[in-house]
């Protein structure tokens, strides 16, 4: 299942798997300039590997013309192949990673530039495969680690040695230098409300009005500004915890009606909880033009259970016309209601509910648009920088405040912190943003959401 890639990852245009590849046969002119890549014998090379996938093929090593990496210039990996078997079917897949989830880059391509598929590869032929890459401007990482390996479907070859456990060969470690400094985590405070909200997707609750905005969400893979607008409010009470969203869209559509419907494949707005921020089990909560719902428990990363039912409620409010894809339409508003018993799911943890003032939970929301005759978009409150929504170390802070909307900020080296405002909370969620768009660099879709199921 992790190998699944959803609609997020495919829009953005970088999956967190692997990215197909173009299969064409070489051409005779592609055959020529094959010839100088393809050697007699073994080079010397910097950093030797020698693992062997599953006797099919052995990765030798690998060269970097760079000792030190530096976010945002370019840098040439040299790869080098010993072809055992027939390698039919099978591709290439090459990805650099940060420490501990800070930083991915999908370097996925054809060999040989892009003239030599893995398919085409012929027994005893030892293969160099040079390609340039660069890391993002705002890799906050201070290493990078390069992984190489062979895909095929959902199954990757098994090296002999030097494996990460995903059978990903371990290619090199390298320093970084001038990584940027990761952003603070995003915070939303909630605003605990005495009337309960009518879920009725209007968002006309006088809550609504004095509840903290998240501000506007942004591009998933790099911080930047969202082309299209979407910001969540979240309030509560004794019984449920409730979120409103609001998403301008000029194309409202989805086909999709039914309970559990693939609703992260077209147009949806989503919420991801994790109540007791333990970054292992949480929610994934999904509702779309329709007011279809998905709705998920995950014990693990990724591993989700559809079968479990939440008894959230929602319902969507549609300036326009939903299916009519020849208008314009303005946008759409969501409200959702969660009773307590459901944020964490099947989980088995202890938690006071309804929850104390200042008490927090680690959660994002995204939304993804996909306009008619135009790439679509994937757009969250505090963005992966990577093609995955289950980032779960890149969650925000929601904390739950009073009915002012005012909670305690955290305790730091012996100070206890003042209350926070909506209006500070609204303005220093808009300093976030801008933070982030100043540190981006290119994008990568809406891998988009990337999302796997």
């Amino acid at each position: 299942m992790l190998l699944r890639v959803s609609f997020a990852f495919l829009l953005a245009g970088l999956l967190v798997g692997c990215l197909e590849q173009e299969s064409d046969e070489p051409s005779a002119a592609d055959l020529k300039a094959i010839k100088a890549h393809i050697l007699k014998t073994v080079p010397a090379i910097k950093y030797k590997v020698d693992a062997n996938l599953e006797g099919k093929v052995t990765y030798l090593g690998i060269d970097v013309d760079k000792t030190t990496i530096k976010p945002g210039q370019q840098f040439t990996l040299t790869h080098y192949w010993k072809v055992s078997q027939n390698l039919e079917g099978w591709r290439l897949f090459v990805h650099l990673n940060g420490e501990g989830g800070k930083g991915y880059v999908n370097a996925d391509h054809k060999p040989v530039v892009g003239r030599y598929p893995v398919r085409n590869w012929k027994a005893g032929e030892i293969i160099r495969d040079i390609h340039k890459v660069t890391l993002p401007r705002n890799w906050s990482s201070s290493k990078v680690t390069v992984f190489v390996g062979l895909w095929q479907g959902k199954k990757r070859l098994k090296p002999s040695k030097n494996s990460d456990g995903q059978n990903r060969v371990r290619a090199v470690t390298l320093p970084v230098t001038g990584a940027a400094k990761p952003a603070p985590r995003k915070q939303l405070v909630a605003i605990k409300t005495k009337k309960a909200v009518k879920i009725d997707g209007k968002l006309d609750d006088e809550i609504w009005a004095k509840a903290a905005s998240s501000g506007a969400f942004v591009n998933t893979m790099n911080g930047s500004k969202s082309p299209v607008h979407t910001d969540v409010k979240v309030a509560w009470d004794d019984k449920f915890v409730y979120f409103g969203f609001n998403a301008q869209d000029e194309d409202i559509w989805s086909s999709l009606k039914k309970r559990d419907d693939k609703l992260y494949t077209q147009e949806v707005v989503e919420i991801f909880i994790d109540a007791n921020g333990d970054g292992k089990d949480y929610v994934e909560l999904q509702v779309n033009p329709n007011g279809a719902i998905f709705d998920s428990y995950l014990p693990r990363y990724r591993a989700n259970q559809n079968d479990w039912n939440s008894k959230m409620k929602a319902a969507v409010k549609v300036d326009g016309t939903v299916n009519k894809r020849d208008d314009k339409d303005k946008g759409w508003t969501v409200e959702i209601a969660v009773p307590w018993a459901d944020v964490k799911g099947r989980g088995k943890y202890a938690m006071a509910f309804p929850p104390k003032v200042g008490s927090r939970w680690r959660v994002n929301f995204f939304r993804l648009d996909a306009p008619k005759d135009k790439r679509p978009i994937a757009a969250g409150w505090s963005p992966p920088l990577v093609g995955d929504f289950h980032k779960l170390d890149r969650f925000g802070d929601l904390v739950f405040g009073d009915e002012a909307g005012k909670a305690p900020a955290r305790k730091t080296a012996g100070k206890t912190g003042a209350m926070i405002s909506p209006a500070l909370q609204g303005r220093l969620a808009g300093k976030r943003s801008v933070s982030a768009m100043r540190s981006v660099r290119r994008p990568a879709k809406p891998v988009v959401k990337g999302e796997k199921k």
